[in-house]
C-alpha cells in the first residue's frame, strides 16, 4: 500500500468550530462495482427486485432512511478509470478522452500488471480501429479537491483507498491520501480482505483530525470492495451460509434466487459494516448537521463469472446498457429531505456542480456536463424539473469474453438510445416501461432514435470524439479475444 500522506505538515494550528456550519463538510463514499441491485435497500418502489434477495446492508438502509435515494442513479461510465475521472472533473468521460481504463494505455505498463495483455485483448487486430483511452488524470483538469481549495482554501481535502487515474491524487489537490493505487492494492485477504478496514481506519483519523482542527474537509473514500476477486473474512461467508440454507428451507415456492455467492454477499455486509462505522464516526464527532454524504459506486455489477446479477436490469460492468451504468446513488446532510425516493436522472459528474452549490462557489470550470443536483434534494416534487442535457455513455473498446464492443448510449427523458458501433444497430428504449432493455422502439420512432443518435454524434465531434473505423487488416483467426480461453483472464488484479 502507498504511503498515506500527513495532514500535520500542513495545519498545525485549530481553527474555529464555527467554520463548520459556514462551510460544510463532504464526504463521497465511492465503492467498486456495486450494481443497482447490489444492496439491502430498494432504490424504485416500484421495482421490488431493485434490491438484492440475499445481501444485507443495514448502514445503507440507515443512510436511506437519512436521505435521499435516486431510482435513476448512474455512474458517468461503464467501468473504472473514466467513471472516477468524471466525478473528479464534472465532465463526461468522452470530453476527457477517457474511454477505457488508464491500465490498457502504454504509458502505464509499469504501474498495472496486466495492462499490456489487456491492451492486446481490447485493442489489437479487432474489427474496429480505436483511439487509446487517456493514460491519466491530465494536472490541467480541476478536480473536486481543486476548485474547493481555488475559492476555498480553508478546506483540507483527503482521498483514501482505490484512485486508478494514472497519476498520483497529489498532484490534483488532495493533501492526504493513499497514492496512486489501483485494484491490486486491494486484493490482500486475511487478515482484512479487501482493504476495507484499513481504508476506514484512515478515514476515521482524518475526521479525527479535522473535528479537532474544526477546518471543513471534502473527503472521497474509494473502497476496493466489491471488485473481483472474491475476498472476505471466513466467518461472515459461513455466516451468509447459514442465513442461505435458513432462507432454502423456508422456500416453500422453490425460488430461484438472485444472489447466490455467499462470499460476494459477505465481501458486501463487510463492505456495508464499514459505511457503518464511518457514519457512527461522524455522529459521535459531531459533524451530522454540517456534513453532506453521498454513497455511490464506480459502474454496475460485474456479471462475467455470475458471481453477482443485475437483473431486472440488462447486462454487466463495461457495457452501456442499465447494468453496467445504473447504480445505487444515495445522498444525506443539512437540509436534504428524509427517507425519500427522487425519479431525477442522477449521474456521476453531476457531484462536483452539486458540491459547489453546497459550498457557494460560483467560480467553476469551463465546460463542466454535469448539473447540480442540490435543490431536487430538498424540493417535495422534482417531476417537472429537467435536465439540461441528455445523458450520455461511451465505452471504446472490446471485451469480447463479456460479448462488448466499442458502444455509446444517451438517455433524454425516458427515453434511451443505444448505438452499436461495430454494426450499426440502434436501439431505443422507453425506461419508464421497459426497464429491462428488451423491446426495440427504434421502427415505431424513427424520429426519436433518429433525433438521439443525431444528438449524440453531435456530442462527440463537439468533444473531438474520433468515433472507431473499419479495420480493412482485421483477421478473426488471430483476435487475441476470440482465441484466449475465458479463464485466462481471470488473474488477480487483472479485471478493470
Amino acid at each position: 500500500m502507498a504511503v498515506l500522506y500527513s495532514l500535520a505538515a500542513f495545519f498545525a494550528v485549530p481553527g474555529p468550530l464555527a467554520a463548520q456550519s459556514a462551510n460544510p463538510n463532504v464526504i463521497l463514499v465511492l465503492v467498486d462495482d456495486q450494481g443497482w441491485t447490489g444492496t439491502s435497500v430498494q432504490m424504485a418502489d416500484s421495482v421490488p427486485a431493485s434490491r438484492s434477495d440475499l445481501y444485507l446492508t443495514p448502514s445503507l438502509e440507515k443512510f436511506a432512511e437519512q436521505g435521499v435515494r435516486f431510482s435513476s442513479g448512474y455512474s458517468s461510465a461503464s467501468n473504472c478509470s473514466p467513471a472516477r475521472m468524471s466525478i473528479q472533473t464534472g465532465k463526461t468521460a468522452p470530453r476527457l478522452k477517457s474511454t477505457d481504463i488508464t491500465a490498457v494505455h502504454p504509458a502505464n505498463y509499469g504501474q498495472e500488471p496486466f495492462g499490456e495483455r489487456m491492451y492486446q485483448r481490447a485493442y489489437v487486430n479487432k474489427p474496429l480501429i480505436m483511439e487509446l483511452p487517456a493514460s491519466e488524470l491530465a494536472t490541467d483538469e480541476q478536480t473536486i479537491a481543486e476548485v474547493l481549495k481555488a475559492s476555498k482554501p480553508e478546506y483540507v481535502s483527503a482521498h483514501f483507498g482505490k484512485w486508478h487515474l494514472g497519476t498520483s491524487p497529489g498532484l490534483h489537490g488532495y493533501d492526504v491520501h493513499s497514492g496512486n493505487t489501483s485494484n491490486v492494492e486491494g486484493n490482500i485477504g486475511e487478515p482484512d480482505p479487501k482493504r476495507t478496514t484499513e481504508v476506514t481506519d484512515q478515514a476515521i483519523g482524518f475526521l479525527r483530525e479535522q473535528a479537532e482542527s474544526g477546518r471543513p474537509f471534502f473527503m472521497q473514500v474509494s473502497y476496493y470492495a466489491v471488485h473481483t476477486p472474491l475476498l472476505a473474512h471466513e466467518s461472515n461467508i459461513e455466516k451468509v451460509q447459514r442465513r442461505q440454507n435458513e432462507q432454502r428451507r423456508n422456500d416453500t415456492r422453490n425460488r430461484l434466487f438472485t444472489h447466490r455467492d455467499p462470499v460476494y454477499a459477505a465481501m458486501t455486509e463487510e463492505l456495508d459494516s464499514a459505511l457503518g462505522s464511518l457514519m457512527d464516526a461522524v455522529d459521535d464527532l459531531g459533524m451530522t448537521s454540517t456534513t453532506y454524504m453521498i454513497y455511490t459506486s464506480d459502474n454496475g455489477a460485474e456479471i462475467l463469472n455470475s458471481f453477482t446479477s443485475n437483473a431486472p436490469l440488462a447486462r454487466g460492468k463495461t457495457s452501456v446498457w442499465e447494468g453496467g451504468i445504473r447504480v445505487p446513488f444515495l445522498v444525506k446532510g443539512p437540509g436534504v429531505r428524509i427517507n425519500s425516493q427522487v425519479d431525477w436522472p442522477v449521474i456521476g459528474h453531476d457531484i462536483l456542480p452539486t458540491i459547489a452549490d453546497w459550498v457557494g462557489i460560483n467560480n467553476l470550470p469551463p465546460d463542466l456536463d454535469g448539473q447540480s443536483f442540490a435543490q431536487v434534494l430538498t424540493e417535495t416534487d422534482s417531476s417537472t424539473r429537467n435536465r439540461e442535457n441528455g445523458l450520455i455513455w461511451y465505452y471504446g473498446a472490446y471485451r469480447n469474453v463479456k460479448h462488448v464492443s466499442p458502444q455509446m448510449a444517451i438517455r433524454q427523458g425516458d427515453h434511451k438510445l443505444y448505438w452499436d458501433i461495430q454494426n450499426n444497430r440502434v436501439n431505443l428504449f422507453d425506461l419508464s416501461l421497459d426497464l429491462g432493455e428488451t423491446t426495440n422502439l427504434s421502427g415505431f420512432y424513427p424520429s426519436i432514435a433518429d433525433s438521439l443518435l443525431s444528438q449524440l454524434k453531435a456530442y462527440m465531434n463537439d468533444v473531438g470524439i474520433v468515433l472507431p473505423k473499419r479495420n480493412p487488416d482485421y483477421d478473426p483467426s488471430t483476435d487475441p479475444g476470440l482465441t484466449l480461453r475465458v479463464g485466462a483472464l481471470q488473474e488477480p488484479g487483472s479485471q478493470d
